[in-house]
């Protein structure tokens, strides 16, 4: 009996850490207005280090994300935004033509592909963002190699995302609750992708305390 008044029981642990997610989602939602790439970047990077591996403090960690990736997540959100109108255009063309015709057809498929593309690249992007250091060209390359090399990973986190807008197009309130549980459930899938392109030991003169490393073979 003793032990269930100990804060550092599994019980208060948990509860501290739905407390941190519910924190993190409303952090989220605030801060999506301003910016969508930073916000996302934010909400990983806090989810991982603060969540996952129990370190630091979850809205210290989610704004310093935010501002050190601002100018990039931002330029990202804004490139996303654009992709999305043009493929939207895209999308009531494909519906206004002949579905019979050959032309009609291959113009159906090709949107299909390049929205599904699209999706893939948008769900690595940020999470890359949050731990690696790359030039944005560089980071939507490796967002697209990553999506296409781990091809299964890729359809859980396609599946993961499509029932969680699927759920807030339902019932809107969920936006209060669903983007901190897609994001930890996502963690699940991009670590282990992530750790292929991780050193278990940090390169002299890299960062001083790779916490991502924490319990490295349990995820």
């Amino acid at each position: 009996m003793g032990d269930f008044f100990n804060i550092d029981n599994k019980f208060f642990t948990a509860m501290g850490k739905i407390a941190d997610m519910i924190m993190l989602n409303i952090a989220f939602v605030v801060t999506f207005i301003i910016g969508i790439g930073p916000a996302c970047t934010a909400i990983y990077y806090a989810t991982m280090k603060n969540i996952r591996r129990s370190r630091s403090y979850a809205l210290k960690e989610y704004f310093r994300s935010f501002k050190r990736n601002f100018i990039q997540g931002f330029l990202c959100g804004l490139i996303q935004i654009a992709m999305v109108y043009i493929l939207l255009q895209c999308y009531n063309l494909a519906m206004a033509m002949d579905p019979k015709s050959t032309f009609g057809q291959v113009y159906h498929a090709g949107t299909f592909v390049i929205i599904l593309l699209f999706a893939c690249i948008s769900i690595y992007l940020y999470p890359i963002l949050s731990r690696f250091t790359l030039k944005t060209g560089a980071l939507i390359k490796m967002a697209f190699v990553l999506s296409l090399r781990n091809f299964f990973y890729t359809v859980g986190l396609l599946i993961l995302l499509i029932a969680s807008l699927l759920g807030i197009y339902l019932i809107p309130p969920l936006v209060f609750v669903v983007p901190a549980i897609y994001t930890l459930m996502s963690t699940f899938l991009l670590e282990p992708v992530f750790r292929k392109y991780t050193p278990e030991q940090p390169e002299e003169g890299g960062v001083a305390d790779p916490w991502w490393l924490d319990d490295f073979t349990a995820g």
